[in-house]
């Protein structure tokens, strides 16, 4: 793995960077209601400072009430918050890192439940997205703003944040100002590009006169907004021309809003999507200030490719750090394959969405720093058994070796993976896959003994010596009992993913959750005829909203068929008979109606008097977030 353009110094105005990665600010809902800095939240960005990002930008903060956005946002609007941020950046300093805060302001984007008061815009146009008519800024509330956010600035550079980088992207006030698509005023904040430049312009102006000429400034832009009538990469490359102009020392690009929901790309975005935009970014400016790129930069050679190309000055790993705050830092000490790779499942853009907290899918100790120290050994060593080889099963197995434990792991399949590995076979879903190679990355490199294709029993376990014995044995697909579920047509979700079955032309798939669609849209994409059945009055119930969007829209645009608010009689003859009808013919009856769990061993465990912790889907069949705690807390336990 070569890195040798991404590790090479770089220059911000004044701030010299050791390397070429940072983190972008992304709001994570660690700090106060009141937007004080919490212990959680400098643990959380002391942890990628020791982990070797360059250059570590806080999450937005505020600027003003009226532009919050998060429940438990970083607020920098007055002086009462300053003590935690002077704390944060002592915090980040000692660890050895740089750190910067995002100046921010929601506009129509703000979520008038956290702010206490009126969404504000440059025009009466509602997010679609929020769905709150804004208040249609006035000229002398336009100043008011310009002049928090100077104050902001004035205090973050009391605070001791080596820069600042303002927030005119992702649909937020100042992007909303500089676009036709949401600016419509006739003032002379408005008008014509010049007038819906001024507003952002005016607060570079502002923060350069009262922090001076050397101190670093960043902008953020979305080069695209991807709307008929939105900014494109040419008028955001005429507009960072202006920047440059005004000192600005550093562009960021990014894309997207609210709106177009691009924001953070998924698994069917190519690696990079904003690299050919920051390439055009930096050619409109001529170079003369450093172009970083965010999106999809999942990959230390990625990340290196982006450099060495010429089309970025640096990269903006933000999910990336998200998933391994250690990202750069095994990255530099040529250990890649210990690295969480980020999934692009957009689990935690979920959770912020949500308002909850920062988490990764896999990753448990993100956003809990404060909890857990691997570094820590154990005090005395154990030996420990783990039964069972899929996430929860390898994740505890790895936790309990890192802490100094002797740990066999027991996998009564041929492989390890447990029901990860069907997961992963839907169309854009293979990325997932990276947790499974990180878990047996790590077995090897933790010294876990692993036994595949070994079944145990209570009594194996009764004489294995173990002084904890871990029990993972995960779950399997339910078939209700529905006349006729053992016609030899009838096969699982798990069937038809693992490639088990052929399934046929006509195919019938009993249950509209997530399986259930991924696996109509899998056999879809093969070319076969789809029809799903589901009790409910919807589809993907067991999703929420960002992650389940992108999945309708795409099986919308196939031909499969749905069924809603039906009850599955009989599977009878190719025909599934229900209580409004009979559907068919179909050469396949798929049933993805959900997991139960494996409870043999436990039951047989529980009957022999053998003390066990179970985790897992072994527990109850949850999502892969919910394996990987238990799996972690149980080893970390030991």
């Amino acid at each position: 793995m070569s890195t040798q353009h991404l590790f090479t110094p770089v220059t911000i105005g004044s701030l010299e960077l050791p390397h070429r990665g940072i983190m972008p600010p992304m709001v994570v809902n660690l700090c106060g209601l009141d937007g004080a800095v919490t212990d959680r939240f400098i643990a959380y960005h002391v942890a990628r400072a020791r982990g070797g990002v360059a250059l570590n930008i806080t999450e937005a903060a505020y600027v003003h009430r009226s532009g919050k956005g998060f429940p438990n946002q970083l607020g920098i609007d007055h002086d009462g918050l300053l003590p935690g941020l002077q704390r944060l950046t002592r915090a980040v300093h000692d660890a050895g890192g740089r750190i910067a805060v995002q100046l921010f302001h929601g506009g129509r984007q703000a979520n008038a439940a956290v702010t206490g008061g009126t969404v504000v815009a440059p025009s009466p146009i509602p997010c679609p997205v929020m769905q709150t008519m804004p208040h249609e800024l006035t000229v002398p509330e336009i100043a008011e703003l310009v002049q928090a956010f100077t104050s902001a600035g004035v205090l973050a550079q009391r605070a001791g944040f080596d820069a600042i980088e303002v927030h005119g992207a992702h649909g937020y006030l100042l992007n909303q100002f500089l676009s036709p698509h949401t600016n419509h005023r006739d003032d002379e904040y408005g008008r014509d590009k010049a007038g819906r430049a001024r507003f952002p312009l005016e607060i570079v102006d502002g923060l350069r006169a009262a922090l001076g000429r050397d101190y670093p400034l960043i902008y953020r832009i979305s080069a695209d907004e991807f709307l008929p009538d939105g900014l494109t990469v040419t008028d955001s490359g005429e507009f960072c021309a202006l920047l440059v102009e005004h000192g600005i020392d550093a562009i960021s690009v990014s894309g997207s809003t609210y709106e177009t929901n691009r924001v953070a790309g998924g698994p069917w975005d190519p690696l990079g999507a904003f690299v050919d935009d920051a390439a055009a970014i930096k050619q409109a400016i001529a170079a003369a200030v450093p172009v970083a790129v965010a999106n999809r930069i999942k990959t230390p050679e990625f990340a290196d490719a982006v450099i060495a190309s010429g089309q970025a000055d640096l990269v903006a790993t933000g999910r990336a750090l998200i998933c391994d705050a250690d990202f750069y830092r095994k990255a530099k000490e040529g250990r890649r394959d210990q690295i969480r790779i980020c999934l692009t499942c957009n689990h935690c853009l979920s959770e912020l969405m949500g308002g909850n907290p920062v988490s990764c899918l896999y990753n448990p100790l993100t956003g809990h720093e404060l909890d857990y120290d691997l570094s820590r050994p154990a005090g005395k060593p154990k030996e420990v058994v783990v039964v069972g080889g899929g996430l929860a099963g390898m994740e505890a197995a790895c936790t309990a070796a890192a802490r100094g434990h002797h740990v066999r792991l027991y996998e009564a399949t041929g492989e390890l993976g447990g029901n990860v590995l069907p997961g992963i076979r839907p169309p854009f879903k293979s990325e997932l896959g990276a947790c499974l190679d990180y878990e047996r990355n790590m077995l090897a490199a933790t010294g876990v003994e692993v036994f595949v294709g070994h079944p145990v029993d209570a009594g194996f376990l009764a004489g294995c010596g173990a002084d904890r014995i871990i029990v993972a044995t995960g779950s399997d697909p339910v078939r209700p009992g529905i006349p006729g579920i053992d016609s030899p047509t009838v096969v699982t979700a798990e069937d038809v993913l693992l490639d088990r079955t052929d399934a046929g032309q006509h195919v019938a798939v009993i249950g509209a959750g997530s399986v259930g669609v991924e696996t109509a849209e899998l056999l879809a994409c093969r070319g076969r005829q789809v029809t799903v059945i589901e009790l409910a009055d919807d589809m993907l119930a067991d999703l929420a909203p960002t992650l389940r969007a992108p999945l309708e829209a795409r099986i919308r645009q196939t031909a499969t068929r749905f069924e809603f608010g039906r009850r599955v009689l009989e599977i009878r003859a190719g025909e599934v008979v229900t209580d409004r009808g009979v559907l068919g013919p179909f050469d396949t009856v798929v049933i993805a109606v959900g997991y139960r769990p494996d409870t043999a061993l436990g039951e047989a465990l529980s009957a022999a008097g053998i003390d066990f912790t179970l985790v897992g889907d072994a527990v109850k069949p949850r999502k892969i977030r919910d394996a990987v705690v238990e799996g972690f807390q149980a080893g970390y336990a030991v």
